[in-house]
């Protein structure tokens, strides 16, 4: 249903960058260029004087790590658990009126599900199941762009409990082929 192993980290590679969850690869310094530290060397004494700063860093460690060892149904799973966040998100900032992050929050969420969950699938190894989800991922979009130019949360909640139950049935299906087979006596 989904592609190999490499196009699903691929795809959780990119979601993540684009979304900010994982930093892009970092961009060379030529020569040529005044060599100043950067700004977070230069004010290193001030970086851990918050403790949301420590727990912030040691998230995204842990994000990191988690993606370079995750298999790629477990890639599939924490896509599902990253669009389920940025939905809940978005429906928070709507209900305090913070259009701006409610917008992000949506532009996140349809991100997820549009260049991960959905770029992810391969119709020719999934057949009917891939084409039956391709159309979700694209109705639930639908959705998402329906909240944010309506600034209803009613679609966001419909969303948020369609990205529930597929996730819990990933979850499911990893725990079932994750359990050892009973081997013949």
């Amino acid at each position: 249903m989904y592609t190999n192993t490499r196009s699903a980290a691929s795809a959780y590679g990119t979601v993540s960058r684009e979304t900010g969850a994982i930093p892009a690869a970092p961009v060379a310094v030529r020569d040529d260029q005044p060599s100043a530290p950067p700004q977070h060397v230069r004010h290193e004494a001030s970086a851990y004087t918050h403790s949301g700063n420590v727990a912030s860093a040691y998230a995204k460690v842990g994000l990191e790590t988690g993606v370079v060892a995750a298999t790629p149904h477990q890639l599939i799973v924490m896509l599902y658990e990253g669009a389920q966040l940025a939905v809940r998100m978005a429906i928070k900032h709507m209900n305090e009126g913070d259009i701006a992050k409610k917008s992000a929050a949506i532009t996140k969420a349809s991100t997820i599900i549009q260049d991960g969950l959905r770029a992810a699938l391969d119709p020719q190894q999934g057949g009917d199941i891939a084409q039956q989800l391709d159309a979700l991922y694209e109705y639930m979009n639908q959705r998402l762009m329906l909240a944010h130019i309506k600034n209803q949360t009613a679609p966001l909640e419909e969303v948020l409990g369609l990205l529930q139950e597929l996730h819990g049935a990933w979850k499911q299906i990893g725990a079932a082929s994750a359990a050892p087979t009973p081997s013949a006596a």
